[in-house]
C-alpha cells in the first residue's frame, strides 16, 4: 500500500488502518516540531491494489482527497501493470533513442562497449530496482545492446562475432 502526501511517497502494509493513523501522528509531530502547517485538504491519497472502501476510510482519517489514476512519480509509472510488455515500452524506447545510427558508425569497438556499459545498462536500472521485468523485456534490452555493438548502429541484421557471454565477462 502506497500513499502520496505532500509529494512524498509512503509505503505501508496492505489494509492497515493503524499505519495510516501512525502516519497522521508522525505528520502532526512534524508540524509541532517545525512550526510548518501541513495542508491535508490539498494533499492527495493514492492507493495501489486496495479496496475502494478502505481507501475512502484512509482518506477520511487523513482529511485529504483521493486520486485514483495512474501517475508518474520521479519518472516511474505508478499504478501500471508492469508485468505487461507494453508497460516497458517507454524504457525500451528511451534506450533506443540514446543510440542513433551516427553514434555507432563513428565509434570504435571499445567506444561502443563503453557506451553500452555506461549508458545502456544503467538506463533501465531505476525501473528494474522497483519492478521485475519479464524474460522478453530482458531479451529486448540485450538485443538492442547486441545490435549496437556488432551492427555499428545499423538497423539491419548483424552477425555477432563473439558470443555475448564472452563480451559480458569481466575485463580480467
Amino acid at each position: 500500500m502506497c500513499f502520496s502526501l505532500l509529494m512524498t511517497l509512503f509505503s505501508c502494509e496492505k489494509d492497515s488502518y493503524s499505519n495510516v493513523f501512525t502516519l497522521k501522528e508522525i505528520l502532526r509531530c512534524y508540524e509541532l516540531a517545525s512550526g510548518l502547517k501541513i495542508n491535508f485538504h490539498k494533499s492527495m491519497l493514492v492507493g495501489i491494489n486496495l479496496v475502494r472502501s478502505n481507501l475512502d476510510c484512509y482518506a477520511r482519517c487523513l482529511n485529504c482527497t483521493l486520486m485514483w489514476t495512474q501517475f508518474k512519480y520521479p519518472g516511474l509509472e505508478v499504478g501500471v501493470n508492469m508485468r505487461k510488455k507494453e508497460s516497458w515500452e517507454p524504457v525500451l524506447n528511451k534506450i533506443s533513442t540514446r543510440l542513433s545510427v551516427w553514434k555507432g558508425r563513428f565509434l570504435s569497438l571499445a567506444g561502443r562497449i563503453c557506451l553500452i556499459k555506461l549508458v545502456l545498462t544503467t538506463l533501465p536500472l531505476f525501473h528494474l530496482s522497483f519492478y521485475k521485468a519479464s524474460e522478453s523485456v530482458y531479451s529486448r534490452i540485450i538485443s538492442i545492446q547486441r545490435k549496437f555493438l556488432w551492427g555499428w548502429g545499423k538497423d539491419n541484421r548483424v552477425i555477432s562475432w563473439v558470443s555475448s557471454e564472452n563480451v559480458c565477462k569481466p575485463m580480467k
